[in-house]
């Protein structure tokens, strides 16, 4: 059984175990309209992106699997900015996807499906790509809405690429994505930032 196959025939569980997941580390409560762009359209474009790297050569394959990945991300993004309205902190953000991994690793093994390690790299690709769109929009979102308040741009900017930085260590720390993919670049791209933030502070 591909991946493929083992997600669509298991759709419905893996959504309902992602859930209870969630609820398990005392989230605040799951509104319907918090799955619109999460775990169920996760899914789909996971499954999207394993069916189109299966029909084409290597170097197909791999094109199939990078043009994917910018719509998980877009998704991905519009699922940060909701959860953040929802009171969710960054931290859970990054688990709402890893709970994703775990599910379906975890039913795999349950019914004994064998899945082959090209197909964990292509979920994991998919993870990394959701992570990095989702923490950023939840941070940029949370910046928005921060800016009525009485603090210097620069105490906020860098407050939020701390959180960023932190956040995105720990996802690597915990090996839930390589430090090469897109989350790796998010983390470097908010170091660089808070250089040039401190560099031009201290010109002023």
């Amino acid at each position: 059984m591909t991946l493929d196959q083992f997600l669509k025939e298991n759709r419905g569980e893996l959504i309902k175990r992602t859930r209870a997941k969630v609820k398990s580390r005392s989230s605040p409560p799951i509104n319907a309209d918090e799955l619109e762009h999460g775990v169920p359209l996760f899914l789909s474009q996971l499954s999207a992106a394993l069916e189109d790297e299966s029909m084409g050569t290597t170097t197909d394959a791999a094109r199939a699997s990078r043009a994917a990945h910018p719509g998980i991300g877009a998704s991905a993004a519009l699922h940060g900015r909701d959860l953040l309205r929802f009171g969710f902190t960054i931290d859970q953000v990054v688990h709402d996807y890893g709970d994703v991994c775990q599910a379906v690793t975890e039913l795999a093994e349950e019914r004994s499906a064998t899945l082959s390690i090209a197909e964990f790299h292509t979920l994991n690709r998919c993870l990394d790509n959701a992570i990095a769109g989702a923490v950023l929009s939840w941070s940029d979102e949370r910046d928005r809405t921060r800016a009525e308040r009485p603090a210097s741009t620069l105490t906020r900017d860098l407050g939020r690429l701390v959180d960023q930085a932190r956040t995105i260590f720990d996802v690597i720390r915990e090996g839930r994505v390589a430090v090469g993919g897109a989350t790796g670049a998010l983390l470097n791209r908010a170091l660089v930032e808070m250089r040039a933030l401190i560099d031009k502070a201290e010109a002023t």
